[in-house]
């Protein structure tokens, strides 16, 4: 036997060995659509034995419940190939999700000779997928349970203080209120900006500052001022563990504009920025108000002793300044 031969024929019996010892089924069939070839895996994957399938048409494991076997044969001749999910049938006329792949197998000529199946057995792979599924709904369903339980919460709080006899405090009591209004109502607006069915682990800060600004706004807009507030952050994400206190520290910068920084006038303008460099995160809050001496007030105001340890929670640094108004800044480490 010539060197050629002797290659060709090793070739061949290792080609054989491979797919003999697939574990995914292989079957081989004539460009009359008879089996002329099934592997080991076939078998034990179909419930026949050799014998049994040798000379039939493939069509004796199609159900007919998703594709029919001609338009798959005649898609094959026309591409030279099919990929693709379809319900297949046993021995024993059971029915199972299978994903098969088939291509149209040619001569040295270029002749087509047949078509070359590869079936996997995906029954259990779908079950799984549709369980996962189920429980990613329930899941959804209990986490928007959860933010419309907090939220209604939040909202009887609030509802338990607006009760409270107010008009016999003095302006510091009713002061302290209201702010504990707001910082329940920015809570409660956190809760809702967070609830995306899509992505339970990011806040959009963008949606939030939108959402906040427009109940504050709402809320300090009673006493006749006019004081507009533009957000030019896109849409930036930020991590849940960070969310509550950044959006509180982001409540306080706003309400202390609104309280102090426009005390001598009825108009005014605060305006919300973000700007991302290397591996910091800025988020600045400006007001055209009449500023604040930062220095004098900071150990006795709450707000500034809550935004200190807000930031702290959430490893950030803060400043402020007074420049044609004030600035505040806080920087996120990304």
């Amino acid at each position: 036997m010539e060197e050629k031969d002797t290659k060709s024929l090793l070739d061949r019996q290792l080609f054989l060995n491979i797919i003999r010892n697939n574990w995914v089924a292989v079957v081989f069939a004539n460009m009359n659509n008879v089996i002329e070839y099934v592997n080991p895996a076939a078998c034990r994957l179909y419930g026949y034995e050799e014998h049994e399938l040798i000379g039939q048409k493939t069509d004796i494991f199609n159900s007919e419940l998703s594709y029919n076997a001609d338009d798959i044969v005649k898609s094959i001749k026309e591409r030279g190939y099919w990929f693709g999910e379809i319900i297949q049938r046993k021995k024993d006329n059971t029915d199972f999700d299978s994903l098969l792949s088939v291509q149209l197998i040619m001569n040295q000529k270029g002749v087509p000779i047949g078509f070359a199946s590869n079936i996997k057995d995906i029954t259990l792979q779908l079950q799984s997928e549709k369980r996962l599924n189920t429980i990613i709904e329930e899941k959804e369903l209990l986490l928007k349970e959860l933010h419309h339980r907090v939220k209604n919460n939040l909202a009887i709080i609030k509802g338990i203080i607006s009760l409270q006899n107010v008009d016999e405090l003095d302006d510091n009591c009713k002061k302290l209120i209201e702010d504990f209004k707001n910082r329940v109502d920015a809570v409660a607006t956190l809760h809702n900006t967070l609830y995306d069915p899509e992505n339970f682990d990011n806040l959009n800060l963008k949606s939030f500052i939108n959402d906040l600004s427009g109940g504050l706004y709402r809320s300090y807009s009673t006493n006749g001022k006019i004081i507009q507030i533009t957000n030019t952050v896109n849409d930036y994400s930020v991590d849940i563990s960070i969310a509550t206190p950044l959006c509180l520290i982001i409540n306080e910068v706003i309400t202390n504009s609104f309280k102090h920084g426009f005390s001598d006038r009825n108009t005014g303008h605060i305006n919300i920025d973000l700007y991302s460099e290397n591996d910091v995160t800025e988020i600045k809050i400006t007001d055209n108000g009449k500023g604040f001496d930062y220095g004098s007030i900071k150990k006795e105001s709450l707000g500034i002793s809550l935004i200190k340890d807000l930031s702290e929670q959430i490893d950030a640094k803060f400043k402020y300044n007074n420049v044609n108004g004030t600035q505040f800044s806080i920087y996120l480490n990304n």
